[in-house]
């Protein structure tokens, strides 16, 4: 992919050819190691920890304070791993660090694995790096390390088109990947130009390269560039910093980040599902300090309080913005799945999931699917009945699509693990009336000053709407039924989630649930037995053998309710102060092209969570840190345009523009 060309998420890129000479990794298609034979390490601390001065800079770090290095080639991952050390050795405890790293030839599982070898010191990140290690598809994938400590994003993609769709501003850089000389491409104006738009008066940068392209380059795009004497046999190198320039702002002023909230570092966080569980986990993670307030007696009793859940994705044939945002999000939540499955194996498992082909309509859309030829065969692949029903141990009615990296999760378990964390104190039978904001004390009060803090996040569901400052949001509940049964004692034990008109799970606690229905404007929460009958039909349409075992009879059933948007995208991120976002932006009603000034109010301190329908499992984890680093002011760990397209101001300004506010 050229640097002229859009970004197109998910799609498959061509993995890294490696040559394997005396244990060293070779790139085939650039002829060039991968880390220096003669001391990998020692020549990362010279050309990228020494060169950006990290450790003196890290020292004098405050607590809680943020970092973001950003690096231009991943490789085998060892600038990360040497950076992760150092971090932990001389930061504040409690500091994060946010490594942005883009990658356009990831290496493969094994490769990654086989090279990581050389570095026992680094065996615990090693393993996670490894297990965590995506799929070769287009996008951002975000992994943590240490308790929340390190934040990894690997940008696989072209260079330059993933900083373009990096929303952070980088402190140090890495700049990284095969010689000029070899790798031309990558060295583009548009990678500098990029590298000078993430960078802030005093932003420095380390290269193992001094070649002319890169000098000029850095030189043209702000930096103040200098030689310095390079590792080993390489004479020189350059390093050097930022010296601020004007940037032209092209973005429209609504969808400008709010103001950095990360001084008090006391939040509350409104609702104990999903979304409020993993938000306030997210910000304790990050040093603060969380009031969960739930109405009702204990975490995840309502949307989020099914037994199991599935994390399941359905690919876009062409890129849309729902599609990349599940698609970070499966990788994100299924790394969460693991890393909480190893404390409690109830929590969830990831155990692969068959999306079966059950009607016309979903054969077709499949069909079309492969034929584009978009996705790598590790995210998902076809597959006939045969093996489909090999993969889940019992017959299948239908083949479909596998995903190697889906399975489910225990909502209910997975709330209790994230808000077990000991900077989160739980308020249940705690309903939440009245939000108003006292402007004098900069904070906000609820239930007439029951609770304040300076920093809310309401994650209620469709409930959120019912509070004042949130009442524009359009949030609607939708009912769905889910049906548990015993498990039958004389067939196999499904060992993959089934998707198709419904889904199912493998047993939990010797239950199956599965389900689901789907009903708009039904707001009755009494368990129906047509419902029960509905959720029956569907299984044994997919999964016959086990249908015919299951009394029905035995069986009881669950309502619970979605809460949706009308573009069925997530509703995360600042609120913005209505009155004055309609008078700033009017002129949209007669002009949708119209150019603003800079300039966006928000609410101080107030975000959503909310709006995450049936794929809460796969968009509330990574949501959740979509708050947190909007409330810290931290690089985001999704694309902008997602984060554009989760805005909750997208609503306000489509109504402005079609004149219906």
């Amino acid at each position: 992919m050229s640097t002229n060309q859009k970004s197109t998420p998910g799609t498959k890129l061509t993995p890294a050819q490696v040559e394997w000479q005396e244990d060293t990794p070779v790139s085939v298609e650039f002829d060039d190691i991968y880390f220096n034979k003669a001391g990998g390490r020692a020549e990362t601390e010279h050309v990228f920890l020494n060169a950006n001065q990290l450790t003196p800079r890290w020292q004098q770090l405050r607590p809680r304070d943020h970092f973001c290095i950003a690096e231009t080639g991943f490789g085998t991952g060892l600038n990360f791993l040497c950076a992760r050390d150092l971090w932990l050795k001389t930061a504040p405890a409690d500091a994060h660090l946010h490594f942005f790293s883009c990658e356009k030839y990831p290496l493969c599982r094994n490769d990654l694995q086989t090279a990581l070898e050389h570095w026992p010191e680094f065996k615990v990140a090693c393993d996670h790096l490894v297990a965590g290690w995506p799929p070769a598809a287009e996008g951002f994938y975000t992994l943590e390390f240490d308790g929340g400590r390190v934040t990894l994003t690997l940008a696989l993609g072209d260079a330059a088109n993933m900083l373009a769709a990096f929303d952070g501003t980088v402190d140090a850089w890495f700049l990284d990947g095969f010689a000029p000389s070899r790798n031309p491409d990558m060295w583009s104006e548009a990678l500098f130009n990029e590298i000078a738009n993430h960078s802030a008066t005093g932003t420095t940068f380390g290269t193992f390269t001094a070649a002319g392209i890169v000098r000029r380059g850095l030189a043209d795009s702000g930096f103040k560039v200098a030689k310095a004497a390079g590792f080993g046999q390489k004479r020189d190198m350059l390093t050097g910093s930022f010296e601020q320039i004007d940037k032209e702002i092209t973005r429209p002023p609504w969808l400008v980040r709010p103001e950095p909230q990360d001084n008090a570092r006391k939040a509350i966080v409104i609702g104990a599902g999903i979304a409020g569980a993993s938000t306030a986990a997210a910000l304790a993670s990050r040093g603060w300090q969380v009031d969960v307030l739930e109405r009702r007696a204990e975490a995840a009793l309502e949307g989020s309080g099914n037994p199991q859940g599935a994390l399941y994705l359905k690919l876009p044939k062409d890129p849309t913005r729902q599609g990349e945002l599940h698609l970070q999000g499966l990788h994100y939540s299924g790394q969460l799945v693991r890393c909480l499955a190893e404390e409690s194996p109830d929590t969830g498992q990831i155990c692969g999931l068959l999306s079966l082909a059950l009607t016309p309509q979903e054969r077709k859309r499949q069909q079309q699917l492969l034929d584009a030829d978009r996705y790598p065969a590790e995210l998902v692949r076809p597959v006939d009945a045969e093996e489909a029903s090999k993969i889940a141990a019992l017959e299948m009615g239908a083949g479909g699509l596998y995903f190697p990296e889906g399975g489910w999760a225990s909502p209910r378990l997975l709330c209790r693990q994230l808000l077990s964390h000991p900077l989160i104190n739980c308020h249940f039978d705690t309903a939440v009336s009245s939000l108003t904001y006292n402007e004098s004390q900069a904070l906000w009060g609820i239930n007439d000053k029951q609770f304040s803090a300076p920093v809310v996040v309401v994650c209620s569901a469709s409930d959120t709407a019912k509070l004042e400052p949130l009442s524009f949001l359009p949030l609607k509940p939708i009912r769905g039924q889910t049906t548990q049964a015993p498990r039958p004692a004389k067939v196999n034990n499904l060992r993959t989630v089934v998707c198709g008109e419904g889904y199912i799970s493998p047993p939990l606690y010797d239950q199956y649930c599965y389900g689901a229905s789907f009903k708009v404007n039904d707001l009755s929460s009494e368990v129906r037995q047509e419902e029960q009958e509905h959720n029956h039909e569907l299984l044994a349409r997919a999964v016959p053998t086990l249908a015919e075992n299951i009394n029905l009879e035995t069986a009881s059933g669950r309502v619970a309710f979605r809460a949706t948007s009308p573009d069925y995208m997530p509703i995360v991120g600042a609120v913005p102060d209505l009155a004055w976002t309609v008078d700033r932006f009017d002129r949209l009603r007669r002009d949708a092209r119209w150019t603003f000034e800079p300039g966006m109010k928000h609410l101080p301190g107030l975000f959503v969570n909310a709006g995450h329908g049936s794929k809460g499992l796969l968009s509330c984890p990574i949501s959740a840190q979509v708050i947190a680093a909007l409330i810290e002011g931290s690089p985001l760990p999704v694309t902008r345009a997602v984060a554009d397209a989760i805005n909750p101001v997208r609503f306000t300004i489509k109504k402005l523009v079609k004149g219906t506010i």
